[in-house]
């Protein structure tokens, strides 16, 4: 069928081609020779011909841009085509704009249109078979970068398509290019009146993916702006947050979510993970800080830079001891208002190992034997919090080896050996 439409727009440029040629006008005639022959290069060199003696005369570029299309259209690597339907769209542009100025336009100007459409639809297919048929992907080496460039023409000869603008982003994606399918997704927001919720969506993640957290965070507030109850912008927006360090801003833009439903456990949970994930990062600092610590002291290091970090592990430390608390109440109430949610219950687990862990070191750390005796029961209550959670979360969920897993590590910590094998075993370790 595809092949049939395109044999009838060949035939119909035909014709008016041959109504051009009969409205006596000479230098139509040897661009009509040109293409007849597939000697595009004398076609062309007779439509610049036509353009620089009659340079007010929308066929002389209508012309050149129909022999663009056919230069293009030869051209087997679809990349090399792109400039080509660069200069194919600029000329018809320019004939466009002549035709507007005429009175009375001939027949042509009814042609850009479909000229277009036609062309863009050519190379917007064949990006779709490169991107999603598995036989037609298996016959090249880098079919996600073959159908990247059928869209780049695809857009460059109709740059108002959304349609080919979201593919594009979707196949970057797929090709692991995050930043160019964030450019793609934006202009298909750009083109349309007010872009959908789900697109704000994926921009934002594709920000996310390309390490551009503060994009992500403007993207989030257009969205939010537009569909002030999307669940899933606001969470995003709270993750930018966090990522850029604004974690105040973050935890509000968070509760202010849990406001308009109290009693959605989930929202609790996306509270306590986002607030636990800062705590994770804050601790990861926290330990750098701390190893170069023990460097700079281990070589007679500078002074300043010791207390420098010393005093900025003193502000980390209870950062993360406000977090942790904040993250903790939050997943408790989640557990209490849903004690379904077998992620929930693993966040505390995790929550409490690592509590137990800084226990454990800072006993390590200490000479007081009784400080020790301390700091060793308080890390095995924490243990014992974890496993508790971590038991519950395997009830909910029992394949998910992960959770096994980190039930085996609390196990062993405990010496429970009987039910650490058996957590071992379940883990698939």
């Amino acid at each position: 069928m595809k092949k049939h439409i395109y044999s009838l727009f060949a035939a119909l440029l035909l014709v008016f081609f041959a109504a051009s040629c009969e409205s006596g006008n000479p230098l139509i005639k040897p661009i009509q020779a040109g293409i007849d022959s597939q000697d595009y290069n004398a076609a062309l060199s007779a439509a610049d011909t036509l353009i620089l003696k009659e340079p007010a005369n929308p066929l002389g570029y209508y012309y050149k841009a129909v022999v663009l299309g056919k230069v293009a259209e030869a051209e087997p690597i679809a990349s090399e085509r792109t400039p080509t339907y660069e200069d194919m769209r600029s000329n018809l542009d320019e004939a466009e704009e002549l035709f507007a100025a005429q009175e009375e336009p001939s027949g042509e100007s009814e042609q850009i249109t479909p000229l277009i459409l036609n062309t863009w639809s050519l190379e917007h297919n064949e990006a779709i078979k490169y991107a999603t048929d598995d036989s037609v992907m298996a016959t090249v080496d880098n079919p996600l970068q073959i159908s990247i460039a059928h869209l780049e023409n695809a857009t460059t000869i109709n740059p108002d398509s959304v349609l080919s603008f979201d593919v594009l982003a979707q196949v970057y994606y797929m090709n692991s290019d995050f930043e160019n399918a964030a450019e793609a997704l934006t202009t298909v927001i750009e083109l349309q009146d007010q872009g959908k919720a789900s697109e704000y969506d994926r921009l934002g993640s594709y920000y996310f993916l390309s390490e551009q957290p503060e994009k992500a965070v403007t993207v989030m507030r257009e969205g939010i702006e537009l569909y002030p109850d999307s669940v899933s912008l606001v969470q995003k927006l709270a993750d930018g947050l966090f990522q850029i360090g604004e974690t105040e801003e973050a935890l509000e833009v968070m509760y202010g979510l849990i406001e308009t439903d109290p009693n959605n456990a989930r929202y609790y949970l996306v509270v306590g993970s986002r607030v636990y994930q800062r705590v994770l990062t804050l601790t990861d600092q926290y330990t750098e800080n701390s190893d170069k610590i023990f460097d700079l002291e281990r070589n007679d290091g500078s002074e300043q830079e010791i207390n420098e970090l010393k005093a900025e592990n003193e502000r980390l430390d209870a950062e993360i001891a406000d977090l942790t608390a904040s993250a903790e109440e939050a997943l408790l109430k989640a557990a209490e208002l849903d004690d379904t949610i077998p992620a929930t219950f693993n966040t505390l687990g995790v929550l409490y190992q690592n509590k137990s862990a800084g226990l454990f070191e800072k006993r390590n750390n200490t000479v007081d034997n009784d400080e020790a005796a301390r700091l060793d029961e308080m890390a095995r209550e924490e243990a014992r919090k974890a496993m508790m959670n971590y038991e519950q979360a395997t009830e909910l969920d029992p394949d998910n080896t992960s959770y096994w897993a980190s039930l085996f590590r609390i196990y062993t910590l405990l010496d429970m050996r009987e039910e650490a094998e058996a957590a071992m075993e379940k883990a698939g370790m």
